[in-house]
C-alpha cells in the first residue's frame, strides 16, 4: 500500500497529454497555496521539468503575464476566491488553452459561477477540459498522510457551533475519500465509538454507499472481495500521552527538535553557501529518495550514527578504489562515470551527518535522555518517584520549560497525583512563566480527567506500553563527547540501546482491529461499516467479514505522530511472513510535534469566554 506512488501517478497522469492533444508535450503549471504543499511532497522541480512544465507559478500573483502558445494546466482548489480568479484569467486571455484540475470535486454552484463568468464574453473558449482529480491529502512517505488542517485537535474538541463541527467532520471525511479514490478500494470501516470518529465513519460509509449508486463510479476496478483494505478511525483523545512524549527515533526527533515542513528540515549551521536559507541555517530534503532516510528515519537515534558510519566506510573504500583503478584510458572513462553517484551519496553523508550532529548538541543541551527515560517507565506502567519527576522539574535541571511542562502532563496522564504532589508540581511550574511558559494545558488536563472518569470502561486495553528501549542504563550514557572528523565514527557504543519491541495504545487497537478475532474486549464496541452492504447504518456481527485484514489505513482525528507511525511499520513488519504480507499506512488531520500539541492544549486550557480559541484558530 504505497499512497504516495498512487498520488503520484495521479499526478503525472494530470500532466501528461492527453492521446489527441500533442501539443501539451510543454505546458505551464499554475496552482494556489493548497496544492503547491501537495506537489511539493510528490515532486522536485527537476522532475517537474522532466513532464513538460516549463513555467511554475501562483494562481494568487496578480502580475502574471500573458503566455502565447502554450497550454495551461491548472491544480487548484475549488474555492469561490479561485473560481474567481480562473475565470478572470480567462477574460484577459492569459493563456490559449487551460486545463482545469481541482484537488477536490467542483460543486453545482461553483461550476455554474464558473460558466456564467466564463459565458459573458466568450472567455469559456479557453478552457479545454475540466477534471476532478480527487488529491486533496498530502503524502509525507510511503505510507503516511495528512490532511494539513492545523489546529485540528482543538477544532474537534471544542468546536464554535454543532455545525461548525459537522462541517470540519465532512472536510476531513472528502480528504479520506480522496484518499480511498487514490488507493482504488472500497474499505471495511472501523470506528471508536461516540466520538468525531464514529460521526466521520458514518458519513464516510454513506458517501461510499452514494458514489457507488452512482454511474459514474471511482471504483468500479476496486469492487471484488478479495484483499479489501480495512479503514480505522480513531480519536486522538483515546491517548494523549505519546504526543507528548519525548521520542527517540530519528525521524521523529528531527521534527519535535527542528519541525519537518512539506518534508523538508532547516537545520542550525554556522556555515553559509548556496544550500544556505539564511545566514545561520541549511535546508535539507527529506523523502523516501533519500537513501539513508529511508532506511534509518525509524531507527533510535544511536542506530542512526551506525548508519552514517556505515555509509561513510562505504563512500570512502568507493573512493579509495576508484583512485586504484585509475590506471587505463578505460578505467578513467568508468571513474568519470562514477562521480555523479559518488558525490550524490557524499552530499547525503554530510547532510545527515549535519543533521545528527545538530541532534546530538540539542539532546546533550536539554538532558533529553533523562526526560525520556522517567516518560518511557510512565508510558510501561513502572512508574519513576514523584521525587525523581520532581527533580527534573528544578530550575537547576536541563531542559526547556516545555520540556518539564510535557513530563509533569504525561505524569499527571498516566498516574494518580495527589493533591498534595500537583501543588508542588504547579509551584514549581509557575515560576517558569516569566521565561514564557503557558501553563493553561494543566487547566485542559484536569478537566479531560474528570471526563475519563466517566469513559473510564472504554480504556481497558489501552494501558500504556511504548516502542522504545526498556529502562536501565541513561539513553545517551554511551555517546561520545563530541562528532570527529567524517572518517572517525559519530558515536560510539550503542548497540546495547537497540528498543525491544513494543506495541503503543494506538498499536494494540490496530492489531486487534487486523486480526479480527471478533473475541477481543478492546474492539467489541467499534463500529463496523461495510458500504457495499445494504443500509446505512453500522453491521451487525451475522454480516461482517470474519477473516484477518491484510491492508489497513488508521487515520487519527485531531493529530498524529512519527512515533505512531513508526510504531504501526513495525508491528506490519512482524505480522508480515513471505506468503501474506501486512501493509498499514497512518494518517491524521495533521502531523504534529510534542511542542505544537502542547501548544493546542494551551489553547484549550483557556477560558472559551475570552476568545482565545476562536482567535487562535482563525
Amino acid at each position: 500500500m504505497d499512497v504516495q506512488a498512487l498520488q503520484r501517478d495521479v499526478m503525472r497522469r494530470m500532466l501528461s497529454p492527453p492521446a489527441d492533444a500533442g501539443a501539451l508535450t510543454w505546458k505551464l503549471l499554475i496552482f494556489d497555496k493548497r496544492c503547491m504543499g501537495i506537489l511539493g511532497s510528490l515532486f522536485h522541480v527537476q522532475q517537474l521539468q522532466k513532464l513538460g512544465v516549463t513555467v511554475m507559478m501562483k494562481l494568487e500573483d496578480a502580475k502574471r503575464e500573458r503566455i502565447e502558445d502554450t497550454p495551461a494546466v491548472y491544480f487548484i482548489a475549488p474555492t469561490k476566491e479561485n473560481i474567481d480568479r480562473v475565470a478572470k484569467d480567462c477574460k484577459r486571455g492569459l493563456y490559449d488553452t487551460v486545463y482545469l484540475n481541482f484537488c477536490y470535486p467542483l460543486s453545482r454552484m461553483n461550476l455554474k459561477d464558473l460558466a456564467q463568468q466564463t459565458v459573458e464574453n466568450g472567455a469559456h473558449k479557453h478552457i479545454a477540459k475540466v477534471y476532478d482529480q480527487y488529491a486533496d491529502f498530502i503524502s509525507l512517505d510511503r505510507r503516511l498522510v495528512t490532511l494539513n488542517m492545523p489546529n485540528s485537535f482543538c477544532r474537534l474538541t471544542r468546536p464554535k457551533s454543532d455545525q461548525a463541527l459537522m462541517s470540519y467532520v465532512d472536510r476531513i471525511v472528502d480528504g479520506l475519500f480522496s484518499i480511498l479514490v487514490t488507493l482504488q478500494q472500497v474499505p471495511i470501516i472501523r470506528a471508536s465509538p461516540g466520538n468525531a470518529a464514529a460521526l466521520a465513519a458514518e458519513r464516510l460509509h454513506l458517501k461510499f454507499r452514494q458514489h457507488l449508486m452512482s454511474r459514474n463510479n471511482l471504483f468500479s476496478g476496486g469492487l471484488s472481495a478479495y484483499k479489501r483494505p480495512l479503514v480505522i478511525l480513531l480519536d486522538r483523545n483515546m491517548d494523549l500521552s505519546v504526543p507528548l512524549h519525548h521520542p527517540w527515533t530519528y525521524c521523529s526527533l528531527v521534527n519535535d527538535i527542528f519541525s519537518i515542513k512539506s518534508n523538508k528540515v532547516d537545520i542550525p549551521t554556522e556555515e553559509k553557501g548556496d544550500t544556505a536559507t539564511s545566514a545561520s541555517t541549511k535546508s535539507y530534503d527529506l523523502s523516501s529518495e533519500d537513501a539513508f532516510w529511508d532506511e534509518y528515519q525509524g531507527a533510535a537515534f544511536p542506530k542512526v550514527a551506525e548508519g552514517v558510519q556505515k555509509y561513510l566506510n562505504e563512500y570512502n573504500a568507493k573512493a579509495e578504489q576508484l583512485k586504484k583503478d585509475q590506471v587505463g584510458l578505460s578505467d578513467l572513462k568508468s571513474a568519470v562515470n562514477s562521480m555523479p553517484e559518488l558525490m550524490k551519496k557524499k552530499r547525503m553523508i554530510d547532510a545527515h551527518t549535519n543533521i545528527a550532529t545538530a541532534l546530538l548538541k540539542q539532546l546533550k543541551e536539554r538532558h533529553w535522555d533523562r526526560y525520556f527515560e522517567l516518560e518511557e517507565e510512565l508510558i510501561q506502567n513502572m512508574p519513576p518517584s514523584f521525587e525523581d519527576v520532581l527533580e527534573q522539574l528544578q530550575p537547576d535541571a536541563k531542559g526547556t520549560p516545555s520540556d518539564k511542562l510535557r513530563l509533569y502532563l504525561i505524569y499527571s496522564l498516566l498516574h494518580n497525583v495527589s493533591d498534595e504532589e500537583d501543588k508542588k508540581v504547579k509551584a514549581h511550574l509557575k515560576g517558569y512563566e516569566a521565561e514564557g511558559l503557558d501553563l493553561s494545558s494543566l487547566n485542559f488536563l484536569k478537566n479531560h480527567k474528570m471526563e475519563q472518569k466517566f469513559t473510564a470502561g472504554l480504556q481497558d486495553t489501552t494501558k500504556k506500553e511504548s516502542s522504545h528501549a526498556s529502562g536501565g542504563s541513561s539513553l545517551f550514557t554511551f555517546i561520545s563527547d563530541s562528532v570527529g572528523a567524517r572518517g572517525k565514527k559519530l558515536l560510539q557504543g550503542v548497540r546495547n540501546l537497540i528498543p525491544a519491541d513494543k506495541s503503543l495504545p494506538t498499536t494494540k487497537l490496530v492489531e486487534a482491529l487486523m486480526e479480527n478475532k471478533g473475541a477481543r474486549k478492546s474492539t467489541a464496541r467499534f463500529l463496523y461499516f461495510d458500504p457495499k452492504l445494504q443500509g446505512d447504518g453500522p453491521v451487525s456481527g451475522a454480516r461482517r467479514i470474519t477473516t484477518p485484514f491484510t491492508e489497513g489505513f488508521v487515520f487519527v482525528m485531531g493529530g498524529g505522530n512519527y512515533v505512531e507511525h513508526q510504531n504501526l511499520q513495525d508491528y506490519a513488519k512482524r505480522a508480515s511472513n513471505p506468503q501474506v504480507p501486512v501493509s498499514i499506512a497512518y494518517g491524521s488531520t495533521e502531523i504534529l510535534s510534542g511542542t505544537q500539541f502542547l501548544q493546542q492544549l494551551s489553547t484549550l486550557g483557556k477560558p472559551p469566554s475570552g476568545g482565545d480559541v476562536d482567535d487562535a484558530l482563525d
